[in-house]
């Protein structure tokens, strides 16, 4: 798990990169968390302009990155693995239980 790109919109005119919808997430053990986020980026085509059929999922994940900034990414990263750690221990050792001692 990790950082990984849901969906992209992209111009069918010359495939620029308009929209990217990733996450973060954690799994551990039974704990699960996540993160959605979804970047804007401007239709300006520069030197440095990557065809689209020539993108990669490290490549844009990349780019979100750098649209969130270096403190968002951290901040980001250590809530969600905080978050499924504190989601598993309450699986594996819930504090309450529901039921009836007779059945």
């Amino acid at each position: 798990m990790g950082w990984k790109i849901i969906n992209m919109e992209h111009k069918t005119s010359d495939g620029f990169v308009i929209e990217v919808t990733s996450a973060y997430e954690k799994q551990d053990g039974a704990g699960y968390a996540s993160n959605i986020f979804l970047n804007n980026f401007e239709d300006i085509v520069g030197p440095d302009f990557i065809p689209y059929e020539d993108l990669t999922e490290d490549l844009v994940i990349g780019w979100v990155k750098d649209a969130l900034g270096p403190e968002a990414v951290a901040k980001t990263e250590l809530e969600v693995d905080t978050l499924a750690a504190t989601k598993k221990e309450e699986i594996e050792n819930p504090q309450v239980e529901g039921g009836l001692p007779w059945v």
